[in-house]
Order: structure tokens, then C-alpha cells, then sequence
């Protein structure tokens, strides 16, 4: 776990919401934490946790010896699980290694803390078999079920936690942040990365780190098929691809940024997050403001068909063929 995760600039009123929760000496016993990829899920869970398990005056303290433990990974009061591949579920299997410990008294603290990663991916069985905890918990434990999608927890489980909403961050908060993160990146690199990364500040790092070169480029490319190549160019365009649904949706925001790239070059505004200026000048001169809006609401529709585990391919495909209606 990173270490900035007592980092207070991010979701900084819902971890204040909390600390005074934590004050008052009435927690509940389950939180189900939600948010888009990105915007914190995991930081939030384990600066809660720090609160709960610190040992300091003003909590998290971030100098007591439960936060030191905290940060190296390592304290024996906190349970982290999680599928154990991207694209695994989380089966029953984890909630019977849940029962060997939950029951039992915690080692060095008053409480003990479980979060459970992508919490939208357990199976029913698994959590049918968690709401025995839920329904009769010790009080001894708290519970935090981290997800993307709330609506795929069952009704039971969802009216059993507390629920936190996690938003977007402003587009210059992350790159205030990233730019003290990587104090010698290009300055366009992070503008780019935060451009793209719709208020996820996870997503703009892991941008970043992975040098987005690739998905950038083929955005660009993507976009050159629109305004100036054939529509067998567009629509065929990701038959040679094999995105993943993580590259997917990547792609899907560098055309929405690429799109609002157009629209600021048609009002003469110079600075792009994606394209060269002159590129999208370029590009304004050969459409309209009512086409780039129906780019951007079809990536995003296809954006979200994907987010929703549809095929991926196959919505791909279906993007591409309605982006090519623009040239008829």
C-alpha cells in the first residue's frame, strides 16, 4: 500500500465526515465505500483504518505505532481481501478465511478492520454467507466493502453498511498533486494524464506511470480516420486492437478529451490536454460543435456499456459504426 493513504487532499470531507464519526465513539460495524476506479476507494478505507486502530491523540496520528505498522503493511488487527486476478470473483472461499479470525479478540487494538476490495465482484453465495457477519457482528470489527458498482451488492447487504460516496477531484487538484509527485515530468505529460482521467486521481497516476503513449496515439489516429479519413478506415479501426476493459475505457476518455480538445480550438482557446493546437484547429475547421457533442455522448454511452461488462468488442465496434454517421 502506498504510503500517502493518510493524504488528506483527496475526498478530504468525507475523511473529515468520518473522523468526527470516529469522535464520537459510534461507528457503525460495516461501510460500504463507493466511487468510479480511481477516485480513492482503497486510500479511504485505510485512512479509516488508521483512524480506528491509531493509538495517538488526534486520529490518524501518523507517528504512533499502529499507524507505522499501518503504513509498512504489516499491523495485526487489519484483513485486506480481494479476488485474487482483476477479472476473478470473490467466492465463498473468502468469507470461511474471514471466519477463522472475526470471532477472535484483536491483537493490539479495541477493534479489528476487514476491507474487502472490489466488493462487487463477490458472488451471491459469498455475500450471503458475509451477511452473518453483518446481521450478528462482534464488536470487536469493522467492515469496509469497497466498490465500483453498488447496485451489484444485494439489497441485504447494501441495508446492513453505511454508505460512502467517494466523487470526482477537480482537474487542477490532481495536477497540483501530480506535479509534486513527479517534480521532473513534462508539464503536458500530467496536464494529459489529468485531462483524461475524469476527476480519478488513480486513473491519472496509473496513467501517468505507464506512459499512455499507446492509447494517446491511437486516440489521435481514431480521430484522424474521423475528420479526414474514409468511413471503412473508422469502422474497421479496432478490429486489430485487443483492448482489455481497462484499455478500453482509457480510449473512451482520450476521445472524450480529444472531442473537448475540438470544441476550446473552434473558441480560439490555445491550450489543449491532448492534441497540438494545431491539430485541433485543424480538425475544428472540418466539423461542427453539434458533431463533436454527438462524439463525446457516444463515447461515453460505449464508456459506460463497457463499465456495465457488455462486450467488449462488440460495443467497440457499434461506437465506431455510429461515429461513422457524421460523415453522411
Amino acid at each position: 500500500m502506498s504510503l500517502d493513504f493518510l493524504d488528506k487532499r483527496f475526498n478530504t470531507k468525507e475523511k473529515e465526515a468520518f473522523c468526527r464519526e470516529l469522535s464520537s465513539g459510534k461507528l457503525s460495524h460495516a461501510y460500504i465505500v463507493e466511487g468510479e476506479e480511481g477516485f480513492g476507494k482503497t486510500f479511504f478505507a485505510y485512512y479509516a483504518a488508521a483512524g480506528i486502530l491509531c493509538t495517538g491523540k488526534s486520529k490518524p496520528c501518523g507517528s504512533c505505532g499502529s499507524c507505522k505498522k499501518l503504513r509498512q503493511n504489516f499491523h495485526p488487527d487489519l484483513f485486506v481481501y480481494g479476488p485474487e486476478k482483476d477479472s476473478s470473483l470473490i467466492t465463498v472461499g473468502m468469507v470461511r478465511d474471514i471466519k477463522k479470525t472475526v470471532f477472535l479478540l484483536p491483537n493490539e487494538s479495541d477493534k479489528k478492520v476487514y476491507i474487502i476490495k472490489d466488493g462487487h465482484k463477490m458472488n451471491t453465495q459469498a455475500q450471503n454467507a458475509l451477511l452473518k457477519f453483518f446481521e450478528e457482528p462482534p464488536n470487536s470489527t469493522v467492515f469496509f466493502i469497497l466498490t465500483d458498482k453498488k447496485e451489484s451488492l444485494l439489497p441485504t447487504v447494501i441495508s446492513r453498511g453505511r454508505i460512502i460516496t467517494l466523487y470526482p477531484t477537480a482537474k487542477s487538484d490532481i495536477i497540483a498533486w501530480l506535479e509534486e509527485k513527479y517534480p521532473r515530468k513534462d508539464n503536458t505529460e500530467i496536464v494529459s494524464a489529468a485531462g483524461m482521467a475524469e476527476g480519478s486521481p488513480g486513473k491519472a497516476l496509473t496513467l501517468l506511470e505507464k506512459k499512455y503513449t499507446a492509447i494517446k496515439n491511437d486516440a489521435c489516429e481514431f480521430a484522424s480516420f474521423i475528420f479526414s479519413g474514409t468511413e471503412f478506415e473508422t469502422a474497421s479501426f479496432f478490429k486489430l486492437k485487443r483492448y482489455d476493459r481497462t484499455k478500453a475505457k482509457e480510449f473512451l476518455s482520450a476521445t472524450i478529451t480529444l472531442t473537448d480538445d475540438i470544441f476550446r480550438a473552434k473558441q480560439k482557446y490555445p491550450r489543449c490536454a491532448l492534441l497540438p493546437f494545431d491539430k485541433a484547429a485543424e480538425y475544428a475547421a472540418l466539423t461542427t460543435e453539434t458533431k463533436l457533442m454527438f462524439i463525446a455522448e457516444e463515447a461515453v454511452r460505449a464508456y459506460e456499456s463497457i463499465n456495465a461488462n457488455t462486450n467488449i468488442n462488440l460495443t467497440l465496434t457499434c461506437f465506431a459504426s455510429r461515429v461513422n454517421d457524421i460523415k453522411r
